[in-house]
């Protein structure tokens, strides 16, 4: 039995059924760990001489268990643990058989699928609700967050690792109530336990070593402590950098005689910056360093310790611990709690305080290893679905069949030549393939860095040759658009060049290095117009027409050491000549001038 208020007796029901009075004696040990940040978990193991036991409980993957825990002559209240079984078990060896049931509360739910999505203009507060709408949970208590994220995406990770990185961002805690509620909360300070006059006896909150508090290991540590922590994005918007900056003094999860910064004081100031994640706006950046410098101070601090069983000892409050010494003594806010009930033994609670270092044993296992910000390593090949940016930058939106066949990025920016009111603009089109770089591997910040061919979207055929000619050498390149209109420079030997011509090829301009040669020529019309003059000059300069050759002009004047003009000549209107007049270079008439 044990020493405080409840016995080492855990009440069980499955699927509603209470256990019967043998299955409750062969019941030899339980227990329940529960923790901030990854779901909590239960065994029970059972004595199964004869390996009936799990067939007369009629318990199977899937069964509703509810744990309670039993005070000494009374109800011992609401449940300890609310969930549902996820493995069966038998172990035999020496000392018996034995027969175990192992479970999680409804957070496991959240870690079984993988999902590729995108949320647009939610905060993290939105967010959790619509996932655990989706997964179809008991919704308790979801406080409101600050920060609006005009996108965020859920990159191939499971429900629980995205609202886990959703929760750190934004200094938040996610778990399950003893009643299977989904909660998603801002963490209770360690103030709110019960002072330092407050004894064991006036509150379950109270931990006294000597009293109910039997065994406990703590230490604090100035291992890296810092005074202040810095979180630096860039808004694209104003193109420039957005700075967080947040104090690490102080945690308000411990609140006991020393703080980290006391600690770090002996060797001096020490800052810590953040840039590992693409931040876009002040307010992502304010919340990511208020939220990173609570898991600097959380870690000053660590506490693991041995209490009476009381099922009201649940993570996310806070206790106090006195008679520890300083500067131990003070006040906590639980991470992980244990509940154990033994074969004969007292039940006790085993106590976690770690911040958001994990120490149960599914946290280390899976659940709390989460990323902060999973990434995407490398580089990727996307489609192009849409070109209408409504800002005008240039941006596309992508979607990446190797990932899903719904998921579709925000706006991504192109590269470009780059320049301010200059550089170059190749804008890919809708359904072409691309290549895709990811802003320190996060998917939802993805760069277009070049165009793809494929085999379905083959080079262009401009040119009557290969584009590597039989000697391995490059032929010719082009900058082209899809519908044909282009700018080939071509190195191919003897027809050295650069050739600018339209999608029908019905209007060229080529330069020629054999001759050096400009072609200019159009199937339609070809006007060169100036407000200004417009010179022609060359050794020799021929202009033929097939038909009719019109000059018009207010005034044409024509001046030439000699004026050759064949054929007939007709004149229409009055003509003044002056100078010598000469038929096959013999003078037949002086005309005066005037």
């Amino acid at each position: 039995m044990s020493k405080g208020a409840y016995t080492n007796q855990l009440s069980v029901t499955v699927d509603g059924r209470p256990l019967t009075r043998d299955q409750r004696r062969s019941l030899v040990q339980a227990w329940v760990d529960s923790s901030v940040n990854v779901p909590a978990s239960f065994q029970l193991t059972f004595r199964d001489q004869y390996r009936r036991l799990l067939g007369e409980l009629g318990v199977k993957i899937g069964s509703k268990v509810v744990l309670r825990a039993l005070a000494v002559g009374r109800d011992g209240g609401g449940p300890l643990f609310t969930g549902e079984v996820t493995a069966l078990e038998a172990d035999f060896d020496d000392t018996g058989k034995f027969s175990v049931v192992r479970g999680h509360d409804p957070g496991h739910r959240l870690l079984r699928n993988r999902r590729v999505e995108g949320y647009q203009n939610m905060t993290a507060s939105d967010i959790a609700r619509k996932i655990a709408s989706r997964n179809r949970l008991r919704i308790g208590r979801i406080d409101p967050t600050r920060t609006l994220y005009e996108t965020i995406t859920q990159p191939n990770v499971t429900d629980w690792e995205f609202l886990i990185r959703l929760a750190h961002e934004n200094g938040v805690d996610v778990y399950f109530s003893d009643e299977g509620e989904f909660r998603f909360v801002e963490p209770k300070p360690a103030s709110g336990a019960p002072g330092k006059a407050a004894k064991a006896a006036s509150s379950p909150y109270v931990l006294e070593f000597g009293t109910n508090l039997r065994r406990c290991r703590t230490g604090v540590t100035a291992a890296d402590q810092v005074g202040t922590v810095r979180v630096r994005g860039w808004d694209v918007r104003r193109k420039r950098e957005v700075i967080g900056r947040a104090d690490a003094t102080r945690n308000p999860e411990l609140d006991i005689g020393v703080t980290g910064v006391d600690a770090v004081q002996p060797f001096g100031k020490a800052e810590l910056v953040e840039t590992g994640v693409p931040y876009d706006t002040h307010a992502q950046v304010k919340e990511a360093a208020r939220s990173l410098a609570g898991d600097v101070s959380g870690a000053f601090a660590e506490l693991e310790l041995a209490a009476d069983g009381d099922p009201k000892l649940r993570p996310g409050l806070p206790v106090a611990v006195n008679r520890i010494g300083r500067p131990f003594e003070g006040r906590y806010t639980v991470t992980t709690a244990r509940h154990v009930f033994g074969m004969g033994d007292s039940y006790e609670t085993w106590l976690t305080v770690s911040g958001r270092q994990h120490r149960s044993l599914f946290g280390l296992a899976s659940g709390g290893a989460a990323p902060a910000a999973p990434k995407v390593p490398g580089v990727a090949s996307a489609i192009v679905t849409d070109i209408q940016d409504p800002r005008n930058q240039g941006r596309v939106k992508l979607r990446f069949p190797w990932l899903s066949d719904d998921y579709v990025s925000d706006w991504a920016r192109v590269v470009q030549y780059g320049g301010v009111r200059g550089g170059g603009l190749l804008m890919p089109d809708v359904n072409d393939e691309v290549l895709v770089a990811f802003d320190r591997g996060a998917l939802d910040h993805p760069y277009v860095i070049g165009g793809l061919y494929n085999g379905v979207d083959r080079l262009p055929k401009y040119r009557r040759m290969p584009v590597v000619g039989t000697s391995g050498r490059v032929n010719w390149r082009s900058v082209a658009s899809r519908t044909g209109n282009r700018i080939e420079l071509v190195d191919a030997p003897g027809q050295q060049g650069v050739k600018v011509a339209s999608g029908d090829d019905r209007m060229t301009v080529e330069m020629r290095e054999t001759g050096t040669r400009l072609t200019v020529h159009s199937d339609g019309s070809v006007e060169i117009s100036g407000n200004r003059t417009v010179s022609v000059t060359g050794p020799v300069i021929r202009v033929a027409a097939t038909t009719r050759l019109d000059l018009q002009a207010a005034s044409i004047g024509l001046r030439a050491a000699n004026l050759m003009v064949q054929g007939i000549v007709e004149v229409q209107g009055k003509v003044n000549v002056t100078g010598l007049l000469t038929q096959n270079h013999s003078p037949v008439m002086i005309i005066p001038a005037g």
